[in-house]
């Protein structure tokens, strides 16, 4: 799945439109990048990203 079928399909699931879908998850990729560009090791990467994808799941 690429970029924009990833925001077709949230926005479809969520009844937000493709434009605030598009621009929630292009912060989100901002926020991620910038974390991880901070992490001191791939270690501390794959924590950061299973945290964030363990919040998504429980919501």
């Amino acid at each position: 799945m690429n970029k924009t079928e990833t925001i077709a399909k949230v926005a479809e699931e969520s009844g937000v439109s493709i434009e605030d879908c598009q621009k929630v998850l292009d912060a989100f990729e901002d926020v991620l990048s910038a974390e991880l560009s901070q992490s001191k090791d791939v270690r501390s990467a794959f924590d950061k990203v299973y945290k964030v994808l363990h919040f998504f799941k429980n919501k």
